[in-house]
Order: C-alpha cells, then sequence, then structure tokens
C-alpha cells in the first residue's frame, strides 16, 4: 500500500531500493485498487505513543478562547477592584488569600 498526499500536485516518491515515481493524484487509475485513508487520528494512534494520544485529545476538548476570555476577565476585575461591590471583592480576596496558602503549604512541604 502506498500512501501520498492528495493535496500537494504532482509530487516524486522515491522507495529504498533506489526506484522512484512520479505520482499524479488527478490520475484516475491510482484509485481503482487503493483504499482512501481520511481518518488520520485512527490511523496512526497505535504508532503513537500513549503522551502524544493524550495530547491530541486534550487539544481537541480544550477550548482555548474561553481560557483566554476568563483569564482577561480576571485580569479585568483586579485592575478595577476598587470599583467592584464589597462582597464579590471579599470572595475575590479570600479565593486568592485560599489559593497562595495552598501554594505555601505545598512549598512548605517541598522544602522540608
Amino acid at each position: 500500500m502506498l500512501r501520498f498526499p492528495i493535496d500537494r500536485g504532482i509530487i516524486k516518491i522515491s522507495c529504498r531500493c533506489g526506484h522512484s515515481l512520479l505520482v499524479n493524484p488527478d490520475d484516475t487509475e491510482l484509485y481503482k485498487e487503493g483504499k482512501f485513508d481520511l481518518k488520520k487520528d485512527g490511523a496512526d494512534k497505535n504508532k503513537r505513543g500513549l503522551f502524544s494520544s493524550f495530547k491530541a485529545d486534550f487539544k481537541k476538548k480544550v477550548n482555548y478562547s474561553s481560557i483566554i476570555n476568563s483569564i482577561l476577565e480576571l485580569k479585568y476585575k483586579l485592575q478595577n477592584i476598587s470599583l467592584m461591590p464589597d462582597a464579590e471583592r471579599n470572595k475575590l480576596i479570600f479565593a486568592f488569600a485560599s489559593i497562595t496558602a495552598v501554594l505555601v503549604f505545598l512549598l512548605y512541604l517541598i522544602i522540608r
């Protein structure tokens, strides 16, 4: 079985034995006995390592725009903390104090 990209025009394929071949994706004779490999992830999933597979799945599931928007919203809140209502400001301060306390405790455990 021979695999080649069909979106690059005419390409030259060379074998290890030294034989070379010009492949034209527009030539329908190439496809009569062939199979189409349209599903990239499924075909190469077994060949890739566990981390690569996890990384590819993670990239599909993560919504980067929502993460960036959340970070920008937090930045905006911190810049305008003096304008926030007291209840919301106290929640934000408590959250940061809690995170800081946990990080200090973890650092203490690591250094000890």
